[in-house]
């Protein structure tokens, strides 16, 4: 296969042919899994781009071993020396593949026109698309943190959505219903709800209700797309335990279809689907205010959407992919995602310090993963080569490169290429490294890395700010100014 061809496939599309090809050598389960992680492991920690400028190399031993070396040594705790070799073999394997598959043509531009022609199809989802969802808006469907809010506050009668006590008399019955044995009946039942205050986040715990007046403790822990860890439950009922010593509790264990927890004795199980009902039961006996009948039945649809699964939903969708598997897995494989949401303002960015005559930014060397500019002071240490061409194929021999890790973390790092260099240009690489060593000293190197700024994250529930991330890249751009100060220096007193 064309590599350039196999660089537009999208990374899961990958991962299925290459653990396809491996599961037909009839290796073991696990050592697929293990192959397949490792063969992709510079996808995953370095990104898409440097994966595939690795893969394609000419010299593909010293870029894979470079490149392997710098992603191990800032992600791994292992000897790397000693990892580097295997990791060096899967790609190989990989790459061996790749260049001798014979994949299919396929027609894409006849399964796209084909799914435009017949775009009818979709109007079957307006019922769900067409509809204005506050939750959609915000895009917080299925963020944890987001539900516990709003569950806590549809939960506590005091708050003003007109639903009294119902939803949390109603959770207190389905516990007391489904879980008889284990809780004193009328006690629970005959609770005054209006006397539990609630509060969100009590020691880690995602919603507590308390009753001091009646000696009863409620406490929640919803998970929707993350599991248990470090034994938080059995914690979580210590605390409660140590803090309410006295108490009667309730401990309920909330995820999307009522998972057992680790510690069954003590917590009760309950899915959302079980949430929904009494929700839904509580909306259909009370009059609402339209502001609290908005949102409230946005919540509903959004749950029983994206948490609980809508089954007629799931019908019409699974029709339509049948139809047009081949042009939705087309569009979808190409559909803007974090990285290209991050990579489109990291371009804004260095067009802007372009314009204020900070930096150069050279948008035909620039990708998703990948955004490069120059700056005079480093033209003026390394100038453009009027003979050759870099590994890049410009004049220049360097770049100052943003990274875009996933759209999840990104810095800046300056890059060297040694491909063709002339010898006054070399020269001035061993000099920057004498100064700035870089981690793989090698005399046939091939690409070297001197500086790195720091690290910028972005947490997976964090919208894009636009202006955050404008400030954390200048403060990144400062660090590269006391870089050039600090080199330049060096590299004068070099001379002297």
């Amino acid at each position: 296969m064309d590599i350039e061809r196999a660089r537009k496939l999208s990374y899961e599309s990958i991962r299925k042919l290459y653990k396809k090809h491996l599961q037909s050598k009839e290796l073991g389960r696990n050592t697929v899994g293990t192959v397949v992680g490792d063969t992709l492991y510079l996808w995953n920690n370095a990104g898409k781009d440097v994966f595939w400028d690795t893969v394609a190399s000419d010299d593909f031993e010293t870029a894979a071993h470079e490149n392997l070396f710098n992603c191990l040594s800032a992600n791994s705790t292992g000897d790397v020396k000693n990892l580097i070799n295997g990791y060096v073999s899967n790609l190989r394997r990989f790459r061996n593949f790749i260049l001798s598959y014979d994949m299919p043509e396929e027609d894409d531009e006849a399964a796209l026109k084909s799914f435009l022609l017949d775009i009818d199809c979709l109007n079957a989802l307006s019922e769900w698309t067409s509809k204005f969802n506050l939750f959609d808006v915000l895009k917080i469907s299925r963020t944890e943190i987001r539900h516990s809010n709003v569950l806590s506050w549809l939960l506590n009668p005091s708050e003003n959505h007109g639903l009294g006590d119902s939803v949390l008399r109603g959770l207190i019955q389905f516990v007391v219903s489904s879980y008889s044995d284990d809780i004193d009946v009328f006690d629970a039942l005959l609770l005054d709800c209006h006397d539990f205050v609630l509060q969100r986040e009590w020691h880690s715990i995602d919603i507590l209700a308390v009753s001091d007046n009646q000696k009863y403790v409620i406490a929640i822990e919803n998970k929707i797309d993350s599991k248990e860890h470090d034994n938080q439950l059995s914690r979580y009922r210590r605390i409660v335990n140590d803090t309410y010593p006295s108490y009667k509790t309730i401990l309920v264990y909330l995820t999307p279809d009522g998972d057992e927890s680790s510690d069954p004795e003590s917590w009760y199980s309950m899915s959302y689907k079980d949430i929904l009902s009494i929700i839904e039961n509580a909306r259909r006996n009370t009059k609402l205010l339209p502001e609290a009948s908005l949102l409230i039945d946005n919540y509903i649809d959004t749950v029983r959407r994206d948490i609980v699964g809508d089954a007629r939903l799931a019908h019409i969708c699974a029709e339509i992919y049948a139809k047009h598997q081949k042009a939705l897995d087309l569009i979808f494989e190409n559909k803007p995602d974090r990285a290209s949401q991050l990579a489109d303002i990291m371009h804004s960015w260095a067009s802007m310090m372009t314009e204020k005559g900070e930096l150069e930014y050279v948008s035909d060397k620039s990708a998703k993963t990948y955004t490069r500019f120059k700056t005079k002071t480093m033209s003026e240490l390394m100038p453009d080569s009027i003979s050759s061409k870099s590994g890049w194929g410009t004049s220049n021999y360097y770049f100052y490169e943003i990274r875009n890790i996933d759209g999840r973390e990104f810095f800046i790092q300056f890059s060297v290429s040694s491909r063709d260099i002339p010898d006054d240009l070399r020269d001035i690489c061993d000099r920057i490294n004498r100064v700035y060593p870089s981690r793989m000293q090698k005399t046939n190197w091939q690409w070297r890395t001197p500086f790195t700024t720091k690290h910028s994250k972005i947490g997976d529930d964090e919208e894009f700010s636009e202006e955050k991330i404008f400030e954390q890249l200048t403060k990144h751009f400062e660090e590269i100014k006391r870089f050039e100060t600090k080199l330049k220096a060096a590299l004068n007193d070099m001379k002297e």
